[in-house]
């Protein structure tokens, strides 16, 4: 019998886990660094994977205070970890249209998140994706 184990991220859900350390990890954004610890990175690595309906169904219920703390964290950690590049999957793109959708998108946070971020893809996602959604 083998030890390798499937693991399929669109049957993964986000749970008060993950809320809890999304909510944990303090952001200076003068400072612009986030200090992980390995068990931190394992758990983030697991939730950029999760599916777009996986985060618009975690953020709905969540404020927008949290929520624009959760896009700028999952803004910065590609930029200072490997293995985080998600390009059009990233997580941010759920949290920002879910944010817009409630009207609650700061005017400031576009240009927060392509200054602080290599992402091409950030904020709104592809082209692709977004006419798919007309």
């Amino acid at each position: 019998m083998s030890d390798v184990q499937n693991w399929d991220p669109t049957l993964s859900t986000l749970g008060q886990t993950h809320r809890d350390l999304l909510n944990s990890l303090e952001i200076d954004t003068t400072d612009k660094q986030i200090q992980l610890t390995s068990e931190q990175l394992d758990i983030l690595r697991v939730i950029f994977l999760i599916d777009a309906r996986g985060w618009t169904e975690f953020a709905e219920d969540k404020n927008s205070a949290e929520l624009i703390c959760w896009i700028k964290l999952l803004s910065l950690v590609p930029e200072q970890y490997s293995g985080f590049d998600s390009g059009a999957k990233s997580p941010v793109i759920s949290l920002v249209r879910v944010l817009r959708q409630r009207g609650g998108y700061p005017t400031y946070l576009t240009a927060w998140i392509k200054q602080h971020s290599t992402n091409r893809f950030l904020p709104y996602g592809s082209l692709t994706d977004r006419l798919s959604k007309i």
